[in-house]
């Protein structure tokens, strides 16, 4: 191609890019006065963009998808460590932990083995361990060593807890001793000693016994201290007979007895040659009363 050519080619490619761009003229009217000549240019330049809009209302809630496949089996994780939640070792622990109904518990003296107790959560500042109580001559007293070795009678009536548990109880520090009594009058009166433990079965149960505190019921027990259990036939006190025997009891009798607070259930004042519940320095050892407990703090 020839440099005329070339130019010529040139000029018609430009002209028809002007034809293209160049302002548009139309003539619009009905007659020659009215025509109007409107000359539409070329388009601007594109402005700049507006403010950002209001955030439009939400939307629908779309429907559920389809439910995605199983993800991988994660790995097994390690074992948690294991809680050890603290068991009460008496019932002043309880007491402590907001349990302040009198009741039956489980408490665990030795912090594994657990006994079942009742709890005085009411006298003189509650949590004491009910181990003896009389009400209505139901149970017989008159039992041998194992008997009282182990326990017997019943949660709703009479029992005693039994001098293997009265021993671990003790055993390692000795407790306060509280003996309620109430006699057929309906008259109240209480013993109250600084500490109160036995010793082991090898031992025979024997008892040791702190000073006597207070009490409307005086001292009747300290006579008893450092005396062996005795049963009917276990003799282990100090008279030429068998005082269990003859007391129709299990005590820690001497020569023989101040108090006897396992013996018959007798309705109140009776015969010398009968043996109740009795408690020298209240009523005599003529008299039998109606209620008591023994317990230990």
């Amino acid at each position: 191609m020839s440099p005329s050519t070339f130019i010529v080619f040139w000029l018609l490619i430009k002209l028809s890019y002007a034809e293209d761009s160049c302002p548009e003229v139309k003539v619009v009217g009905i007659g020659d006065s009215d025509k109007l000549t409107i000359l539409r240019g070329c388009p601007g330049i594109p402005g700049s963009h507006g403010l950002k809009g209001d955030v439009g209302p939400p939307g629908e809630k779309g429907e559920h998808g389809t439910k995605g496949t199983q993800g991988i089996k994660g790995e097994k994780g390690e074992f948690g460590t294991v809680e050890t939640i603290y068991a009460a070792r008496n019932c002043k622990e309880l007491l402590d932990q907001g349990f302040f109904l009198s009741d039956w518990y489980t408490i665990y003296p030795d912090g594994e083995s657990p006994l079942k107790v009742l709890c005085d959560m009411h006298t003189d500042g509650g949590g004491w361990i009910v181990f003896q109580r009389r009400w209505d001559g139901s149970m017989d007293f008159f039992r041998d060593w194992k008997s009282y070795k182990n326990g017997f009678g019943s949660r709703l009536n009479e029992f005693w807890l039994g001098n293997d548990n009265i021993h671990m109880l003790t055993s390692a520090v000795a407790r306060e001793l509280r003996i309620d009594l109430v006699d057929f009058e309906s008259t109240k009166y209480y013993a109250k000693y600084s500490s109160f433990k036995i010793l082991e079965e090898s031992q025979n149960y024997t008892l040791l016994l702190g000073g006597f505190v207070n009490g409307n019921a005086g001292d009747s027990l300290t006579y008893h201290n450092n005396m062996k259990f005795s049963t009917k036939e276990q003799d282990n006190d100090e008279n030429s007979g068998n005082c269990a025997e003859h007391l129709n009891a299990g005590w820690w009798y001497r020569d023989c007895y101040h108090s006897n607070l396992n013996g018959l259930y007798l309705s109140g004042q009776h015969e010398t040659t009968k043996h109740g519940i009795s408690w020298r320095s209240a009523k005599g050892l003529n008299y039998s009363f109606k209620f008591v407990e023994m317990k230990l703090r």
